[in-house]
């Protein structure tokens, strides 16, 4: 189950044009990747960055996991050019080819 704050909600829409209340679908993208953010992870916090398609955008969001078993939805925005390459390389991989692009 996805959670996230209120606080941080309106705050990424404000920044980045995306509510994380909506965007839970995006985890459900079977060519997504996911790996491991050891840069802004620490001791008390381990966070994982997921780039995948939303609808006619690919994301970038960065998660938890709490304690209690749910994922914390951080952050998300429209993935950068490069992050965006990795997605449909990753993507070519994944199908063999061009397929649905």
């Amino acid at each position: 189950m996805f959670m996230w704050t209120e606080k941080k909600n309106k705050e990424n829409r404000k920044k980045h044009g995306i509510y994380l209340s909506e965007i839970e679908s995006v985890f459900d993208d079977p060519h997504g990747l996911e790996f491991y953010d050891s840069q802004h992870s620490s001791l008390d916090e381990e966070r994982y960055i997921f780039i995948g398609r939303w609808h006619d955008l690919i994301l970038f969001a960065i998660t938890t996991d709490r304690s209690d078993g749910n994922t914390q939805i951080i952050s998300a925005r429209e993935a950068t050019p490069q992050e965006q390459e990795a997605y449909y390389e990753h993507y070519k991989k994944a199908v063999g080819g061009n397929k649905g692009f």
